[in-house]
């Protein structure tokens, strides 16, 4: 990542989307993935927010903790995002300039597994509040399940051209499996377009 640009978190959307668009090895899927799942998060942790208060009982307690660790992890994508980025130009500059190119590969591989490992986990937890969720903001609830889904999906992606070992693979294929499962009840049947049906 150009060091001069300054961090991703602290860039414009605007200045986020030229980044990603240049010809530039860094930042690129990988930090795209955690922007997006940060992104995901941020949407679940504010469809939470609106299932608290004295409206919604006990329910109001495990909504702001919900909303709390989707901050937490939205956070943590962006950590995430910035660290993709950085490995990677620590990669290509290995390669360049002759350093320990193995020693750089492994750092940018275990990227990829930490953002699909944060996207399984938060899109399961959305998944667990669809059903408790304001109901004027389940379709925010599926937004969030959605974008994580995608994001961890892009990550897979990302993970698989780094050559994971077996173990990493076979961790990463079940956060896949439960990403799949979260997305298929995120679309639910009566949230399916007329045209879909």
């Amino acid at each position: 990542m150009d060091a001069a640009a300054g961090r991703l978190r602290d860039r414009t959307l605007a200045e986020l989307t030229v980044s990603f668009a240049a010809r530039t090895p860094a930042p690129g899927g990988g930090a795209a993935a955690a922007v997006a799942a940060a992104i995901g998060a941020a949407i679940g942790a504010m469809s939470a927010r609106y299932t608290t208060g004295a409206k919604w009982g006990a329910l109001s307690a495990q909504a702001e903790a919900l909303a709390r660790s989707l901050d937490d992890a939205a956070g943590g994508l962006l950590a995430l995002a910035e660290a993709d980025a950085d490995a990677y130009a620590a990669v290509v500059n290995a390669r360049k300039i002759g350093g320990d190119v193995a020693a750089a590969e492994a750092r940018a591989a275990a990227i990829p597994a930490d953002i699909l490992a944060a996207c399984a986990l938060q899109a399961a937890a959305m998944r667990g509040f669809l059903p408790l969720a304001n109901p004027q903001l389940v379709s925010d609830v599926r937004v969030s399940i959605h974008l994580l889904a995608g994001a961890g999906r892009a990550a897979w992606q990302t993970l698989l051209v780094n050559h994971p070992s077996a173990q990493v693979l076979a961790v990463a294929r079940a956060h896949v499996r439960a990403l799949d499962e979260a997305d298929v009840a995120a679309i639910g049947t009566d949230a399916a377009p007329a045209a879909a049906r």
